[in-house]
């Protein structure tokens, strides 16, 4: 199926924490626009720092511009949709680093416009998971928190999140039986931490637990293998996804 790609206007911004941005974006090509369900992902294309965004409907006009003009496509997670006011919701963080998303995150303002890809198919948890287990950083915790909200009364889960620190955590809304865990950096860069792959592999997680993983490659890299290479579990049981990488981040 061809990506569908819609121009949207910038309705709302709001900082909910001091390094996360969440961006309200709307128009009536939101009218034939699916909720999935949890962690359902779309693209935004990106401007270059400094560039206008590129506009169109198609990927043909999007991409109409010489190359070193072109945007850059990053994924993120839907927070929330509205279908009867033609609106989602995306949060994006606010990286040391400045890159596209980060630089568009800084500067997007009401009235402005952007152009969106998508959705991709949603995450579904398995039924079977006892707990569930969400593990990330703070790319992850739009994704983790659309998950925690939309889960059945009483599910059990365990959660855990690394952010800069106690400033960067959220109150989320679900009637599931949650267990968060905050791991604060405090000081510690972004993706030079072990809090959050130490407190996964040395927490007791319960009878049969399934583990969904999104934050730096280095950190999902060496979660799966524990969970895979040194207690044996099945792949269908660790979901994980590598949302950004330590060395482009710092070039």
């Amino acid at each position: 199926m061809q990506a569908r790609y819609r121009l949207l206007d910038v309705r709302a911004v709001e900082r909910i924490t001091p390094r996360m941005v969440r961006v309200t974006l709307g128009g009536e090509e939101l009218a034939d626009f699916t909720d999935k369900g949890t962690d359902q992902r779309i693209k935004l294309c990106l401007p270059e720092p400094g560039r206008p965004a590129p506009l169109g409907r198609t990927r043909a006009e999007v991409f109409a511009l010489p190359r070193e003009q072109q945007p850059r496509q990053r994924t993120y997670t839907v927070r929330h949709v509205d279908a009867h006011r033609r609106e989602l919701m995306v949060d994006l963080v606010l990286h040391d680093h400045i890159g596209p998303g980060a630089s568009w995150a800084a500067n997007v303002r009401p009235g402005d416009r952007i152009v969106t890809v998508g959705p991709s198919p949603s995450y579904q948890p398995s039924p079977e998971a006892n707990p569930l287990v969400l593990a990330g950083d703070e790319t992850a915790l739009p994704a983790i928190s659309a998950i925690v909200e939309q889960l059945p009364r009483a599910t059990p889960v365990r959660v855990f999140v690394e952010i800069a620190d106690g400033e960067e955590q959220q109150e989320i809304a679900t009637v599931a039986d949650v267990e968060w865990t905050w791991l604060h950096r405090d000081g510690i860069p972004a993706g030079r931490s072990s809090l959050l792959t130490e407190a996964v592999r040395t927490a007791e997680l319960g009878t049969h637990p399934h583990v969904w993983i999104g934050a730096e490659s280095d950190t999902v890299r060496e979660l799966r293998a524990h969970f895979q290479d040194v207690l044996g579990w099945q792949r269908r049981r660790v979901y994980a996804l590598a949302y950004w990488r330590r060395d482009r981040a710092e070039r």
